[in-house]
């Protein structure tokens, strides 16, 4: 139930992503991108929910060490109050960073 939970959630956020109404300026573009990335973290930790004891703080604690990745141009930096200023574009590298916060979930639950 978990794994559909997650994969739900992860999918709606693509789907959200690939849809959002791109005639929009920059700072409404930012916060229609930013408002599906804290959807689908809400979402995550509903999923978790009924996880075993501990899921959702590893959730947590996967999201506040992801925060402190060099990788510039992710969610976390553009969502999380960094300079104010709003790409016109997302970079493409976004996926990369939500595969490995699933992958290590994924690997921390068990069967």
């Amino acid at each position: 139930a978990v794994f559909r939970g997650f994969s739900d959630c992860l999918l709606r956020l693509g789907d959200n992503m690939a849809n959002y109404p791109q005639d929009l300026d920059d700072k409404r573009n930012l916060q229609t991108i930013c408002a599906y990335w804290d959807d689908f973290h809400a979402c995550t930790l509903t999923a978790l929910t009924d996880c075993q004891e501990g899921a959702t703080d590893l959730w947590e604690k996967l999201r506040r060490e992801s925060k402190n990745l060099d990788f510039q141009g992710s969610l976390f930096e553009l969502c999380g109050g960094g300079s104010g200023a709003a790409p016109a574009l997302l970079p493409p590298a976004w996926p990369l960073l939500l595969a490995a916060l699933g992958a290590a979930l994924v690997t921390w639950l068990p069967f």
